[in-house]
Order: C-alpha cells, then sequence, then structure tokens
C-alpha cells in the first residue's frame, strides 16, 4: 500500500507536506512573487486536483503579484458583485468582518453552484487576521462519495438536483436592499434554478464527486419532498465528517487555493468583534465539467 507522502514524490518544482492523510497540502519553496514557468503552474494545477485545497505560508504578495499567481490555474474574471472590490485590481473581491459589520460564511457551501458552469476555484490571502478565531474549514466531496455503500453510489448517480441562490438569504437580502422587489424579480430572471448531477466526474482525476451542498441545492428532481428532504439531509451531514476536513488556522501571509469542483468550505464565524480580512479571487475556466 502506498503511503500518503509518496504522492508528494511526484512533484520535482516545489515541496508538498500532505496536511490530512485525505485533504489538503501545504506548498513549500515556492516564492509567489516571482513568475512562475509552465511547467511549475502545471504541478501546480496537478496538486489543486489532488489534494483539492493548497495552503502556501509566509507569502507578501501585493494584490497584483496575487493575481498573476492566481491565473496559474485558470481565468481571474469577475463572477459576481456580493463583495466590494479592489479599486485598483478589480479582479479581487475584500471579504471583511469588522466590529461595525460583522460577517462570515458559517455555511458548508461550494461557491456559486446556481450557475450552469461554478467556478473552478478560488484563491484566498490574508490581509488582517484575528488573534485567534477566523478558521475556515473545508470537507472533500470525492472522500464523502468514497465512504458510501456501492448500491447508493449506483442510486445516487441516477439522480439530478436543483441548485438556487434563493434558499441562501439573498432573497432576502434583496428584499431588505430593494423592498419594491425589483432587484429580486431582476435577479431571478438573470439566474434562474439550475440543474446539476448529484454525483459529477472531477475532470482532472475522473474521480467522482457528491455534488450537493445545503446553501444552494433546494431539492432533488422526482423525488417526493419529504424523501428528497431526508436524503440531502444525509448528504449535507458528510461534509461535517471530521475525518473528510481540512480545517486552516489563517497567519499573516497565508495564501489558500482550492478546487470548488470537488469541495465545500466553512468561515468559523467565532472571532467577533475581531477585525478579519481576505483578498478573494474567483477561478473559472470555459468548462467546469
Amino acid at each position: 500500500m502506498s503511503h500518503p507522502n509518496d504522492h508528494a514524490a511526484a512533484f520535482t518544482r516545489f515541496g508538498v507536506e500532505p496536511y490530512t492523510p485525505t485533504i489538503g497540502a501545504v506548498i513549500h519553496e515556492l516564492d509567489l512573487r516571482q513568475p512562475l514557468d509552465e511547467a511549475t503552474r502545471a504541478e501546480l494545477r496537478a496538486a489543486l486536483a489532488r489534494y483539492e485545497v493548497l495552503f502556501f505560508r509566509d507569502q507578501e504578495l501585493t494584490p497584483r503579484q496575487q493575481v498573476d499567481f492566481t491565473r496559474s490555474f485558470g481565468e481571474v474574471a469577475e463572477v459576481k458583485a456580493f463583495f466590494p472590490r479592489l479599486q485598483d485590481q478589480p479582479e479581487i473581491e475584500i471579504v471583511e468582518s469588522t466590529a461595525q459589520r460583522p460577517s462570515a460564511a458559517s455555511n458548508w457551501h461550494s461557491d456559486i453552484t446556481w450557475r450552469e458552469n461554478p467556478p473552478l476555484g478560488t484563491s484566498l490571502y490574508a490581509q488582517v487576521i484575528p488573534a485567534h478565531g477566523g478558521d475556515t474549514l473545508w470537507a472533500s466531496l470525492t472522500a464523502a462519495y468514497a465512504s458510501l455503500p456501492a448500491a447508493q453510489q449506483a442510486y445516487l448517480e441516477t439522480l439530478t438536483a436543483v441548485h438556487t441562490w434563493e434558499i441562501s438569504g439573498w432573497t432576502e437580502y434583496l428584499l431588505r436592499k430593494d423592498a419594491s422587489g425589483e432587484e429580486l424579480r431582476a435577479a431571478r430572471a438573470k439566474y434562474p434554478p439550475v440543474e446539476h448531477p448529484v454525483v459529477r466526474v472531477h475532470p482532472v482525476t475522473g474521480k467522482k464527486i457528491l455534488y450537493v451542498n445545503p446553501t444552494f441545492t433546494s431539492h432533488i428532481k422526482g423525488l417526493k419532498r419529504a424523501d428528497s428532504d431526508a436524503l440531502l439531509a444525509q448528504l449535507f451531514g458528510l461534509a461535517q465528517v471530521p475525518e473528510f476536513q481540512a480545517r486552516l488556522r489563517w497567519q499573516p501571509g497565508t495564501l489558500a487555493v482550492w478546487d470548488n469542483r470537488s469541495t465545500q468550505h466553512y468561515a468559523v464565524g467565532d472571532f467577533f468583534p475581531q477585525h478579519r480580512k481576505l483578498h478573494r479571487i474567483t477561478i473559472t475556466v470555459d468548462k467546469t465539467f
């Protein structure tokens, strides 16, 4: 049987330290301020697919350098405007929580699965980190799928789920912003619900992924609501299994890059009223799956 570290030997352009046996790796021996050659970028893409989330410590990056590095993984076009953007670098969203405006995405989700073509991944770089608290967790939905009995895996592969932003709290947010309901109607027209298979295949690894999340998956097509709710509750619960998770304690200079196809993440909201600020870039590709 192969040892977890045997995988790391496949990478020649940097050091790879598995973070848990299931998910995550710390990448060593790279200065992300320097331009990377294509061989290094290709190995980074392979590492992201294999480990699902990559951590880079002690990096001193300007916004421009974060954008340039993130381009190693895909396009970095603006995807949505829910967060304020950095004026000089509009690819970067500012994810910030202050004593006056406390916020954290304290729910398990994959980003923007309510789009036909969800993002490939995300790059998140520490700016201001609380003295303690404010960790981020990731769960491997590859491991979650693999944990299920073969008969259930086969059944799930026959199913399709509906994803919509309307169950995520954005409905209330848009109504607070515009009580006339005009913004809500416009958003509904622009982004109607979409359907995704409950089980997807990762385009790089070929592994199967459980592709439902509690923030955006409303129901499974063709099932009675009670049966859909019960099945989804079971599947959503798998992200909460510690054996499938990595939990990052942020430090100044930490950059995390994750594969949005095969993971869910959760920002722990335990640090208020401390200040927490990160720079986020969404990574896209023409065809995610």
